[in-house]
């Protein structure tokens, strides 16, 4: 597709955190298929941060499908929000027939994404969803779309995050104030919201970091949303030093700025995974009922542990056998080797 007449493109960007930043690498490769256009996001508020300081992205709008833009009164709203921008080519990461529909009721004259949920007469150029596009990771999912456009794939896609100046001295500031300062740090982050086939026990995040805080003098701090308070607690009562709990009590901007304070960040598969990869913060991913071959952590300062089961991976949400036996076979003694061999190979931290 001819790029000179472009100017302005929206990107319906994925709606969940995770999804969003595996979504980056394709964000680029637009924009470096299309140097002088300018690109808008748009996405559901959950997922905005992960655009803010992003080079490849001129402007983001959020998609409140709670308040203003709920129901189908909200849509039309949106569609013509958006058509009063002019945009003259929308691509669409987001799968849904609600990102389709959007696209054609605002007008926007040339609509590209997969041609799937109903929404193919909506699309001015729908793509196959072949079963080699699916079958590969997910960044590719997504870069399969600009390569369809005639934009390249790069050899190693990772996503990267950018945290600005003023919230790295944010991060440092608070803490400072929390005697942190000059620790070394590992975080967690227990929870998962897909469900509890993603989330390793509790009481294995403690030991893990309660035994690699000892080795190394280190702080650990918990992270999580509102949903995870519960068990970001449990794993707190757990732990018997110096720790932070900040389930609930940062935003994701911040979450972020701390995030990359630290020197080795454990995980399950979530979004907090993403985003610590993207940063390249040395990452430890517990994966459970899904498979790293499709969402895994990406680059060389990521590391994935699974126990597959013959039912592995099932993608449920809960254990169809109630014993969630790949995940209570991944012990803290092997969560904390590969903590202590990204600790060793450095990146990250202060």
């Amino acid at each position: 597709m001819a790029g000179d007449s472009l100017k302005k493109i929206l990107v319906r960007a994925p709606n969940w955190i995770g999804d969003a930043v595996m979504c980056l690498p394709a964000v680029e490769s637009l924009k470096a298929l299309y140097p002088t256009a300018e690109i808008t996001v748009l996405t559901k508020s959950r997922a905005v941060p992960v655009f803010i300081h992003n080079p490849a992205v001129k402007d983001i709008i959020e998609y409140d499908d709670r308040l203003k833009h709920s129901g189908i009164k909200g849509r039309i709203v949106l569609s013509g929000e958006i058509r009063e921008r002019r945009f003259d080519l929308a691509v669409l990461f987001q799968n849904a027939f609600d990102a389709a529909f959007i696209a054609y009721v605002a007008r926007i004259p040339k609509r590209v994404g997969y041609a799937r949920d109903l929404r193919t007469k909506l699309l001015t150029m729908p793509i196959p969803a072949t079963k080699d596009v699916k079958s590969r990771h997910q960044v590719y999912y997504y870069l399969h779309i600009v390569k369809a456009l005639g934009g390249a794939i790069p050899g190693s896609p990772v996503p990267r995050i950018r945290v600005a100046e003023d919230e790295k001295a944010w991060a440092e500031e608070f803490l400072r104030k929390n005697g942190l300062d000059k620790k070394i740090l590992i975080g967690a982050a227990p929870g998962a919201s897909y469900g509890p086939a993603k989330r390793w026990m509790p009481e294995h995040f403690a030991e893990a970091l309660k035994d690699f805080s000892s080795r190394h003098d280190a702080v650990p701090i918990i992270f999580g949303g509102v949903e995870d308070a519960e068990i970001c607690k449990t794993v707190s009562d757990l732990l018997p030093g110096k720790h932070l709990n900040l389930a609930g009590s940062v935003n994701l901007r911040q979450f972020m700025a701390i995030l990359s304070c630290l020197k080795v960040f454990i995980t399950n598969d979530s979004g907090p995974m993403h985003i610590s990869y993207a940063l390249g913060v040395p990452t430890v991913a517990i994966f459970g009922s899904t498979d790293p071959a499709l969402t895994g952590p990406l680059g060389e300062h990521a590391r994935v542990i699974i126990k597959k089961a013959d039912c592995s991976p099932c993608f449920e949400r809960e254990c169809l056998y109630n014993d969630f036996r790949c995940l209570t076979s991944v012990k803290p003694e092997e969560v904390l080797e590969l903590a202590e061999s990204l600790l060793a190979k450095g990146g990250a931290g202060r």
